[in-house]
């Protein structure tokens, strides 16, 4: 059940902000910066959330950090920025999509859980070079204290958002602006995780290891609860703000999401972590690994992008 409400509050936030990690990146990249406010505002939020949370009694089983693989960091990385090209999306936004009524989403799930699947039985080498808990987060790399680093965090951003959301629109349609896209995200992150504390889990929101959960007869329940609650919240999102239709795709783009569903699974797997558990959770938690996975995954979009662009004039 608090896998299910985390998910519902997830979902309903990212249908509302539209807050796609592809659209993000590739807004950013073509110098569309106001979902990339969004998501900072909301990482930022989130930062502080998580670190007042760890410090609060009945926490202790939760993750305090993801290890830091740079080998399999980068190449998950880079195969998971390409695979949101091909399919045009990320692995949360084709959940909030089919709760949207997208039904070509399902395609791209299924092409996620095979990715995940085959990539169970890859072996990246490479040396871990922080191995998790608070020795592979920022604050804990330069001996600083976890809500301290948070704080000067949330302040660096509030800054430059206060400099520069003049320049952008803070409305889109039917969709939040990017402020309460950002503050409903920061919401999300922090709810997610106090939830998957009071259900005996010990990570927030993320996609990765619920396939090879089923698959190994061990399901991670809190984990496929929380999926499918992403699912949920945006039905109620789309239907009460406006934006829910039922539609299919052009053939041509069921190939794209079933091959970038494809890559999106094997990238998380590799990367230990996909768009929701490094791009929100792992960077919420100042990780080291996180932030060298987003890094990754935008060059990854970046020469997926070009080499896209140079096909179509060839």
């Amino acid at each position: 059940m608090t896998g299910a409400v985390a998910g519902l509050v997830m979902g309903y936030v990212l249908q509302r902000g539209q807050l796609c990690f592809h659209s993000t990146i590739a807004g950013s990249l073509a110098r569309r910066f106001t979902l990339a406010r969004g998501w900072a505002l909301g990482v930022a939020l989130g930062s502080v959330g998580l670190a007042i949370l760890f410090t609060l009694p009945g926490t202790e089983e939760l993750n305090r950090g993801l290890a830091f693989r740079p080998v399999a960091n980068v190449i998950g990385g880079l195969i998971f920025g390409v695979g949101m090209v091909v399919a045009q999306s990320c692995i949360s936004g084709l959940f909030f999509r089919l709760g949207a009524g997208m039904l070509g989403a399902l395609v791209g799930l299924t092409g996620w859980g095979m990715g995940e699947l085959v990539a169970r039985e890859i072996t990246v080498p490479g040396p871990t070079l922080l191995s998790g808990g608070d020795g592979a987060t920022l604050p804990g790399l330069f001996g600083l204290p976890r809500l301290l680093v948070a704080a000067a965090a949330l302040a660096i951003v509030a800054i430059g958002l206060w400099r520069t959301a003049p320049r952008d629109r803070t409305s889109r349609g039917r969709g939040w602006g990017w402020a309460y896209a950002g503050i409903g995200l920061g919401v999300a992150i922090t709810a997610g995780w106090t939830l998957a504390a009071l259900g005996d889990s010990t990570f927030g929101p993320s996609s990765v290891g619920a396939v090879n959960s089923i698959a190994t007869g061990s399901p991670n329940y809190w984990l496929i609860a929380f999926l499918l609650g992403i699912v949920g919240g945006a039905v109620i999102a789309a239907r009460t703000a406006g934006g829910f239709r039922v539609r299919g795709e052009r053939p041509v783009r069921y190939v794209q999401l079933a091959g970038g569903g494809f890559l999106l699974g094997v990238g998380g797997w590799i990367a230990g972590g996909c768009n929701l558990g490094h791009g929100l959770s792992g960077m919420a938690q100042l990780n080291v690994s996180s932030l060298v996975v987003v890094v990754a995954m935008v060059v990854g979009v970046a020469v997926a992008r070009r080499m896209r662009s140079r096909i179509a004039v060839g």
